[in-house]
């Protein structure tokens, strides 16, 4: 027993295991789209983007993607910032200037790439999303996240408040290529991650310790309780414990 703890405690030290004291086991690689989809968009696709666009996205962004009091022009937006808010549903937006939060998206995977290829064949903006190699490093991943997201989204990737009425979202359904997204563009108060600050190797490693928290098993030979915390478990811990022994010595005074 002693020296199964000690062989834990030596592999946590040198970058094996994370304070959860889970092994650090790679994920399976996770299938991605083409990032270069709207590249090379068909006459069929920009029909059906554009009749979306005008029914469900004009309003608010403008016919000519002009832009409004209500939303921004996207005259020079970029693909993977379209394909996020869609991919996430968190647009079309139920009301303007209010944090969105990811939900079920409204469209389809075609109808998102429809709506995709019609914006950016009138943007001047990156056509290209950003490229998602997964597996990859997943020590080096863990490292990029200690030091860029732990501290918004905290170390369980479950979300965390960030200030007054913001929220940095749980990650625990997000898709490799939103994670990819979100680092690339910023959304609401997410800081914007460039190449400089996350290189795209970085980039491939993060977003695979992403998805070992997504899978993986904390607190071995314990109760999860769904990572809310030390001082969350530690009130659950005194008062379900302490509950139990109350109880107990009840029993045992009122015993004849």
């Amino acid at each position: 027993m002693i020296l199964h703890i000690a062989a834990l405690l030596f592999a946590q030290a040198s970058g094996g295991i994370p304070s959860s004291g889970n092994v650090l086991a790679t994920p399976a690689p996770t299938a991605t789209l083409d990032p270069s989809f709207a590249t090379h968009p068909s006459a069929n696709d920009l029909k059906e983007g554009q009749q979306l666009f005008n029914v469900h996205c004009a309003s608010c962004h403008g016919l000519y993607m002009e832009g409004s009091p209500q939303a921004p022009p996207l005259a020079d937006t970029d693909a993977g910032n379209v394909d996020f808010m869609l991919r996430t549903g968190r647009m079309p937006a139920e009301r303007p200037f209010i944090q969105e939060f990811d939900r079920q998206p409204m469209f389809s995977e075609p109808q998102i790439q429809s709506i995709v290829d019609y914006v950016m064949s009138k943007s001047a903006g990156d056509k290209v999303l950003p490229s998602v190699p997964v597996p990859g490093n997943l020590e080096h991943g863990r490292r990029v996240w200690e030091e860029n997201c732990e501290m918004c989204h905290a170390s369980t990737a479950h979300g965390n408040s960030v200030g007054y009425r913001e929220v940095a979202p749980d990650l625990m359904d997000a898709s490799p290529i939103q994670i990819a997204e979100a680092v690339r563009m910023g959304p609401s108060v997410m800081p914007q991650f460039g190449p400089k600050v996350i290189d795209n190797a970085s980039l491939s490693d993060v977003i695979t310790y992403i998805e070992y928290l997504q899978h993986a098993k904390y607190n071995p030979g314990g109760l999860q309780l769904a990572n809310l915390g030390p001082v969350a478990e530690g009130f659950v811990g005194w008062i379900v414990g302490m509950g139990l022994l109350v109880l107990l010595v009840r029993r045992i005074g009122s015993t004849e």
